[in-house]
């Protein structure tokens, strides 16, 4: 999503629809700051949707899941090293040839995949920054916002947010002892502020509180567990069992809706996120249904990709059906990572077939064709590059999504021997 991606103040992260100007006009506003690549790329990617997979083949090159994950971590090397501070930027716009400030939220969750890749130092470092930004309350400060800001804005708490990083300080509390103190007051704070219900009122990117804080939940969950703090991980129940009311038995989540993007239509982006809370929380603690609670839902998703043979849109319809204006390929890699996840944990493998296919459409994307050396490694924030979801960017929370798949699928090569 993130809740932070749509705030006023980050112009970057603006929601809008095609709708917003014609092709023309698009293009003359990229030709004229001089961008003929970005045009050139523009009206390809224009051309090419929506995107088929009836010509992809299931199998999978385990040299390009390596390349990928090579990039990957580049692009992470990069815009790190970039700020210097540890933080990884939110994302780099093509068009103004700039990296967005260090993202709290989106460094936190990525730390476990940096752990995953072998880059332990970078985790360290993001890590560091993190624990230098937590408040007196055991909060983290989520201001996204350049290092050495003269006149920082008010201080910006984030449930969700906050539930992003202490995926990063517990996977960092597990590895080291002096990290075990500052996830602790991280999980506390949460579950200080959380309501009777299992929820949260407060402290809120938006009014309504969103079906995606189910990895809030997980994120409770696993810190729960790795303290060995029953009221942590209780907490992380109570929010999993507020939200499992509007997992419908047809798929559909309720509680997908982003203010200001499109009233009554799920946004793809924070459906997978509460398909996966629920999916780790089931790794976590097996035996409360958690998997198929949302099985219904990547059924539905897998359902309608075979019945359109096309990568999804962007919105979820109530009817399951997807919108096809364009699509957040942010949400397309998290969809190819529960794919092989909720596999990996039942054995059953429904979903890894799709989730291959997809992963084929995403690194076809990630091809650079721009000048731009900031752009290599990292994973376009929409196709066509101009749609409704940070336009002309690549994010860092799209490339966690990508690598987390890219792990997964490098699996079950291990596992299998070879390709699929």
């Amino acid at each position: 999503m993130h809740d932070a991606e749509i705030r006023p103040h980050a112009p970057t992260r603006r929601m809008r629809t095609p709708a917003d100007g014609s092709l023309a006009r698009t293009l003359w506003r990229i030709t004229s700051s001089g961008r003929v690549d970005l045009a050139a790329r523009t009206l390809a990617e224009r051309r090419a949707w929506p995107l088929r997979l009836g010509e992809i083949l299931t199998t999978t090159d385990p040299a390009s899941v390596d390349a990928t994950i090579r990039n990957g971590i580049g692009w992470i090397a990069r815009g790190q090293d970039y700020w210097r501070c540890g933080g990884i930027p939110a994302s780099y716009n093509a068009r103004t040839r700039r990296y967005d400030g260090p993202y709290p939220e989106t460094t936190g969750y990525s730390i476990p995949t940096l752990l995953a890749l072998g880059q332990d130092r970078r985790a360290s470092r993001a890590a560091e920054w993190l624990v230098s930004r937590q408040l007196g309350n055991g909060a983290i400060r989520c201001n996204i916002e350049p290092p050495g800001t003269t006149a920082p804005a008010p201080e910006e708490i984030v449930i969700f947010d906050c539930g992003a990083i202490l995926q990063g300080l517990t996977a960092m509390a597990r590895r080291k002892v002096p990290y075990e103190a500052p996830a602790r007051r991280l999980a506390e704070f949460l579950v200080a502020t959380q309501a009777a219900s299992g929820t949260w009122d407060r402290h809120l990117a938006f009014p309504a509180f969103g079906s995606h804080n189910a990895l809030v939940g997980y994120a409770l969950l696993e810190a729960g567990v790795t303290l060995d703090a029953p009221a942590i991980r209780d907490a992380g129940h109570r929010c999993l069992a507020a939200l499992r009311p509007r997992l419908r038995p047809d798929g559909y989540i309720e509680g997908c809706e982003f203010p200001g993007v499109r009233p009554g239509v799920a946004f793809l982006h924070p459906f997978v996120y509460t398909i996966e809370g629920f999916l780790k929380a089931e790794e976590i603690a097996p035996g409360h249904g958690y998997l198929d609670a949302v099985r219904p839902a990547v059924d539905a998703l897998h359902d309608e990709i075979r019945r359109t043979d096309r990568v999804p849109g962007a919105f979820v319809n109530a009817d399951l059906t997807t919108s096809t204006g364009f699509t957040a390929l942010t949400a397309i890699a998290q969809l190819a990572d529960v794919g092989f996840k909720a596999d990996r944990m039942d054995g059953a493998g429904r979903y890894s077939g799709i989730s291959r296919r997809l992963m084929h459409r995403l690194r076809a994307c990630c091809a650079s064709s721009l000048d731009d050396a900031e752009w290599v490694g990292g994973l376009p924030s929409a196709y066509p590059i101009d749609g409704g979801y940070l336009p002309f960017c690549v994010n860092n929370w799209g490339l966690k999504y990508l690598l987390d798949a890219s792990l997964e699928e490098r699996h079950t090569l291990d596992t299998s021997g070879g390709t699929p």
